[in-house]
């Protein structure tokens, strides 16, 4: 990979973590008496994920992880949360497993598989981030008033909600143009299938 294609997938990357923490500050971190956490900006690192790889998105994950522990009171009392934060945010590259799958099928409209693809990788992520949260409380966090069967329904109901909703936003976005999922210069196609879109064009 050139320098410069490194250069824009790290701003790129660096954009959507601003994106995101600007976001997560919007909207409330938890909702309803179930303690549900509310994660919309964290869609924006899923979708980063599926357009370039896993592990640009897990480490943009681990840097929104980092960046978003910035407001704990007492740092030096929270290390486990922290750790877990960081940890849990990074899981979401796991959805940029499904990149290359992902775009290959959309390059060639087969959207049926890339639905399949764009479902598992975003159900994936976002289980793989409130189990490594659910451990956290779990064992990391001292919290007396917090029992196991809590711990796991939050944890379960959130992953729900924020399954759904970042489905709901990639599904309309791939709608409206699919062709946002396939970044320039993409390796994940050859420029010889690129061409011969075109030329099908």
């Amino acid at each position: 990979m050139k320098s410069s294609q490194r250069l824009v997938i790290i701003v790129e990357g660096l954009l959507y973590l601003a994106l995101a923490f600007l976001i997560q500050l919007i909207f409330p971190a938890v909702i309803s008496e179930w303690g549900i956490a509310l994660r919309i900006g964290y869609t924006l690192l899923i979708y980063y994920a599926f357009r370039r790889g896993n592990f640009a998105g897990s480490f943009a994950g681990l840097l929104l992880g980092a960046v978003s522990c910035i407001g704990l009171d007492n740092p030096a009392d929270h290390i486990g949360q922290i750790i877990g934060m960081i940890i849990a945010s990074g899981c979401l590259g796991i959805a940029g497993l499904f990149a290359r799958n992902l775009q290959r099928t959309l390059h060639n409209r087969r959207m049926g598989s890339a639905y399949l693809n764009l479902v598992t990788g975003t159900i994936l992520a976002w289980l793989a981030y409130f189990l490594v949260r659910f451990l956290t409380y779990e064992y990391l966090v001292s919290d007396l008033s917090l029992t196991t069967q809590v711990n796991f329904q939050q944890n379960a109901l959130s992953a729900l909600v924020n399954i759904a909703l970042s489905l709901i936003i990639l599904i309309v976005i791939m709608n409206v143009s699919a062709k946002n999922f396939i970044p320039k210069n993409t390796p994940y196609i050859s420029r010889r299938e690129r061409s011969r879109l075109l030329n099908d064009d």
